[in-house]
């Protein structure tokens, strides 16, 4: 038997995504650097770009650096407030072109006054899988109108969909990073926690059974105050990447949903049993 100690504690803030400015007192500018991938383990690059803004005296608002896969190329995005438009703009491309590794260089101006965007990137991936940024308005609404029209029997559907999904995540992405020095539980609590479903912490964990904690789960927190349990998708997903953890089948897998924030519980708490 393994007990787990949870995630560790640390200074977690709410973190910004997306390549997007908002600024009214600003003219923001986007710019878009693609650079070779062996660049990558080349020292210096990054700064030889940010120092092709600096030398135009502009304030730089905002940077992002897409995540490396091995072989395919670097993209580098600036956000730039610019006073002097597109004549400022056309000598930063100028500058950033003559950088050794960079292969491509484009800008765009703002979308309206004070209001400009990432105009090239579709679409997301992680770990070369597309992936969406759903907004909490859109997600907490259909949820809300689903178990408002039809009850626990959407539940059941968002379970057993979620159970597939579950399975499907583990056996293409985590199967992977099991044995061999790696990991996939904690691989599993962090990128949980990364892509804000949540704070993930495996309690327990053996060959038969798992223990499995969510603190502001993103489901449950739509339905604070309805005195009962409300953990569909989080049940769905944890439930079929335990089964196909532990190779199961979805019969082998029993839950029980001890805890839920929605009945006023600190917590979410699923108990899983293969049988």
């Amino acid at each position: 038997m393994k007990i787990y100690p949870g995630n560790v504690k640390r200074s977690r803030r709410p973190y910004e995504v997306g390549r997007f400015i908002h600024h009214p007192n600003a003219t923001p500018y986007f710019f878009h650097v693609v650079l070779k991938p062996e660049t990558l383990l080349q020292v210096g690059v990054l700064y030889k770009i940010l120092s092709a803004v600096v030398g135009e005296q502009v304030p730089l608002l905002l940077v992002k650096v897409s995540t490396p896969i091995q072989g395919n190329p670097i993209r580098v995005l600036l956000a730039v407030h610019l006073k002097g438009g597109k004549q400022t703009a056309e000598r930063i491309v100028k500058e950033l072109k003559n950088i050794p590794g960079v292969e491509e260089v484009e800008y765009a101006p703002p979308l309206f006054d004070g209001v400009a965007l990432d105009m090239w990137s579709f679409p997301l991936t992680f770990s070369g899988d597309r992936a969406i940024i759903l907004r909490n308005i859109l997600f907490e609404s259909m949820l809300r109108e689903g178990w408002e029209r039809l009850g626990g029997s959407f539940g059941a559907l968002l379970y057993c969909a979620f159970f597939k999904a579950g399975q499907e995540l583990y056996s293409r992405f985590y199967s992977k990073y099991k044995g061999e020095g790696g990991d996939p539980i904690r691989l599993a609590e962090e990128l949980f926690r990364l892509f804000g479903y949540g704070i993930l912490e495996f309690v327990k964990l053996t060959d038969k059974e798992a223990v499995v904690r969510v603190y502001d789960s993103f489901e449950c927190n739509a339905f604070k105050g309805a005195g009962e349990p409300r953990g569909a998708i989080v049940r769905g997903l944890l439930a079929g990447w335990a089964a196909a953890y532990w190779g199961a089948s979805r019969d082998e897998i029993t839950v029980k949903e001890e805890k839920c924030i929605a009945k006023g519980d600190p917590y979410c708490q699923y108990h899983f049993y293969r049988i």
